[in-house]
């Protein structure tokens, strides 16, 4: 578990101020661009189970026409703790289940529980330090110290109660993107399955600004069928 604390480390002065991040994501098929999503992720301090704690939601809103199609919200919240940055709880309710993790630093698990109608799954993996669920993994991306993933780092994504390898490469800064704002563009491979429910969005691109506020400003991923893209709209501090 040190691992991830190490990692993080050099970023702690910098969570001193909450913020609040809202982005479009977009799927392009030929001519067509159209929104179909809106995100918005906070980091606020907050308390979990009497520990002082940093606090992330992540709320997905579908826009109307999409909603047949991709359901209506999501939501996720997640849970660090402030004195060193280890992740502690992570909760997805969903209209038929949810999932939940619990980071147990004590015993060196995470706790994972999946309810799906009538039925629970219970399961544990190793609490390493690269095994997280998605939206730790923002943050674990936000404030890596990028020199930590001039090679292939291995990771472990957590989805629906299940562990999927990954890696993720810092392929340098990109010029080209964003020529006003000094970015980094990070890679996220997921080696056997992707981002989306039917597998596809294997590979995964990240955009990060250089500065104090690390922000993560655009996320791209071809799918079985066309693109998907998230560009930042808004960066409150």
């Amino acid at each position: 578990m040190t691992q991830i604390l190490y990692l993080l480390l050099p970023a702690l002065i910098e969570l001193a101020s909450p913020d609040t991040t809202q982005y479009e994501v977009h799927y392009k098929l030929g001519a067509l661009d159209t929104r179909v999503v809106t995100a918005e992720i906070t980091w606020e301090q907050s308390v979990w189970e009497e520990i002082p704690a940093w606090y992330s939601a992540a709320v997905l809103r579908t826009t109307p026409f999409f909603r047949m199609f991709l359901g209506k919200d999501y939501f996720a919240e997640t849970y660090f703790s402030q004195s060193e940055m280890k992740p502690l709880y992570f909760y997805n309710p969903g209209k038929n289940g949810k999932d939940e993790y619990i980071y147990r630093n004590e015993t060196g698990e995470i706790e994972s529980t999946v309810v799906r109608k009538d039925q629970t799954a219970y399961a544990t993996f190793p609490l390493d330090g690269q095994t997280m669920d998605f939206l730790t993994l923002v943050h674990f991306l936000r404030f890596l110290d990028l020199s930590r993933a001039e090679e292939p780092m291995p990771m472990h994504i957590l989805i629906t109660g299940k562990s999927y390898p990954a890696e993720v490469l810092h392929l340098g800064e990109d010029t080209d993107k964003f020529p006003e704002t000094p970015t980094d563009k990070i890679l996220v491979r997921l080696t056997e399955r992707g981002l989306m429910e039917n597998g596809s969005g294997n590979e995964i691109y990240l955009w990060r600004s250089r500065d104090d506020s690390r922000t993560l400003l655009r996320l791209e991923t071809e799918l079985g069928s066309g693109f998907m893209y998230a560009k930042i709209a808004n960066f409150a501090r």
